[in-house]
């Protein structure tokens, strides 16, 4: 029994080490299957793909809209939270994210609806990560 469950864990570690994708599935090119305008995040630039993404909910979004938002964005793969949590510090009474990882790529959206405030908050940004565990040749020639 034991050797199968140390059999079973290696397999799983091997698993997740050759698995480069979290956070979900990739998101669409485009329009999600809410309506949800992720952009073309694999191939425009990050502060494009933010602007747009932040011209879009601001532009479908009242501040009043925040179960509408809720349904539309889960359907487009984002994690929302509301307002009713512990963090010891002001939150928004709803934020989704929704987060994509490949290789040494994390691509973050995020809308947040805060009380008190004209239009939500949004935000995509592209970070790129860095693995201690390579080796990169910085001088290339």
């Amino acid at each position: 029994m034991r050797v199968l469950l140390g059999i079973g864990a290696v397999l799983f570690a091997t698993a997740c080490a050759t698995n480069p994708i979290q956070g979900g599935p990739r998101p669409p090119q485009g329009p999600g299957p809410g309506g949800t305008q992720f952009g073309f995040w694999d191939r425009d630039a990050e502060g494009a793909v933010d602007a747009s993404f932040r011209s879009y909910v601001t532009r479908v979004y009242d501040p009043a809209d925040e179960a509408t938002a809720r349904t539309t964005l889960q359907t487009d793969g984002f994690n929302c939270r509301d307002g009713n949590r512990p963090d010891g510090r002001p939150v928004p009474t709803l934020e989704c994210e929704r987060i994509y990882s490949v290789e040494d790529d994390v691509h973050a959206w995020t809308v947040q609806f805060w009380p008190n405030e004209r239009e939500p908050r949004a935000h995509y940004s592209r970070t790129h990560v860095r693995d201690t565990t390579k080796n990169y040749n910085d001088k290339r020639n």
